[in-house]
């Protein structure tokens, strides 16, 4: 299911500025991606921000926390 439109927006990253990432949105508002403690410390999601940064690709953020979204463009699975 994807998320809900509302919920996320897309930013594509444009430097890292430890422990944030500079990123701006689809209509070139600058944002700050803030980091959790866990994501500071592991050094396989810094890999990964800067490949993403490399290719010039798009991301969703989460729209009121600024935040990576870590299950990219799908929404969490609900209990049924």
């Amino acid at each position: 299911m994807l998320r809900n439109e509302l919920e996320v927006f897309t930013v594509k990253l444009e430097t890292i500025d430890y422990p944030n990432i500079q990123a701006h949105t689809e209509t070139g508002a600058e944002l700050v991606i803030h980091t959790n403690q866990k994501q500071r410390e592991d050094p396989a999601f810094w890999q990964s921000v800067r490949a993403i940064l490399k290719a010039h690709l798009w991301v969703p953020v989460t729209r009121y926390q600024h935040e990576l979204s870590d299950s990219d463009w799908l929404a969490p699975k609900l209990a049924i």
